[in-house]
């Protein structure tokens, strides 16, 4: 028994070369372009993206400045020297992690307004991939197709909300968790109260050059999955494999640039991936529509 979706796809295909047909009869020619253009990557939610981490570690940085730091002085005299720290561990320690506790709870609006954000954010990236797809038809065939497979599409889209969600929540547990081991190790080490805020602060830094391998790896994920169902429901199974042409494109990539690959097992030298997918990948997938072509010209 056939799928629904597989009828769509048909459906979406074949409709798609009878209005081509139609147009190439009355003008005498295809589209604008020989070759689809080259898609453009979501840039702006990529940004955005980042933006919202960069939001909730400025709140955690605001929270534990305004919480944290003016009591490091009454837990250091609390803990007393390094000889003493873990002697008197259970006291100044249960001290900690009552005001890290705080903190957390203090996070929880920027928490909730940062998925509200991140959803919208998905919502965008999936318009974003179905209008490149849409541009790379038109170009070649000169008429747009009409995608009907939404259901998988929305279905990926819930899927990708829920779990950069869920990743909001555990991008502030995991980072309290760590500016309280950090706090916890440098009493214990005797240090001082500016060396306490100092290292607070390191680990702020660390976590802003997470957000930006984070959001780029999200966004170009669901960039990658969109791209990939907007393009098997026209029938299209291959795509060819853009890089980014510059010197950031890792060896791997570059050795298969331009390269043309199955949407059904990607190339061995990404274990399958495809463009976007690997962490950090700013790779493209480009439309291989020479089948649609084919039936294109064919009476």
């Amino acid at each position: 028994m056939r799928h629904k979706n597989d009828d769509r796809n048909t459906n979406a295909r074949r409709e798609l070369i009878r209005r081509a047909k139609q147009r190439k009869e009355r003008s005498g020619r295809r589209g604008l372009r020989k070759t689809p253009p080259r898609p453009r990557r979501p840039e702006q939610e990529i940004r955005e993206y980042r933006a919202i981490l960069r939001d909730v570690r400025r709140a955690m940085e605001r929270e534990i400045r305004d919480r944290i730091f003016p009591e490091v002085d009454g837990i250091l005299e609390e803990a007393g020297t390094r000889e003493d720290s873990e002697r008197r561990e259970d006291g100044w320690s249960d001290t900690i992690r009552d005001l890290f506790v705080s903190t957390r709870l203090a996070l929880s609006e920027t928490e909730n307004k940062a998925k509200e954000k991140m959803s919208v954010i998905g919502d965008r990236v999936g318009s974003r991939a179905t209008s490149e797809q849409v541009k790379q038809i038109r170009a070649v065939l000169g008429v747009e197709p009409d995608f009907y497979n939404e259901e998988k599409v929305r279905e990926q889209l819930n899927d990708w909300k829920e779990r950069n969600g869920a990743f909001i929540t555990r991008f502030a547990d995991e980072e309290i968790e760590a500016a309280q081991d950090a706090v916890s190790r440098a009493i214990r080490s005797g240090r001082s109260s500016k060396e306490v805020q100092k290292e607070l602060r390191k680990r702020f830094g660390i976590s802003d050059r997470r957000a930006e391998r984070i959001a780029r790896t999200e966004c170009g994920q669901l960039n990658a999955q969109i791209t990939r169902e907007r393009q098997r429901e026209l029938g299209v199974e291959k795509y060819r494999w853009r890089t980014s042409a510059d010197e950031r494109v890792r060896d791997a990539h570059e050795a298969i640039n331009g390269q043309i690959f199955s949407w059904n097992e990607g190339p061995a030298l990404t274990n399958g991936q495809h463009p976007g997918e690997p962490i950090n990948c700013r790779c493209v997938a480009i439309t291989m529509v020479d089948d649609l072509l084919e039936e294109l010209e064919s009476e």
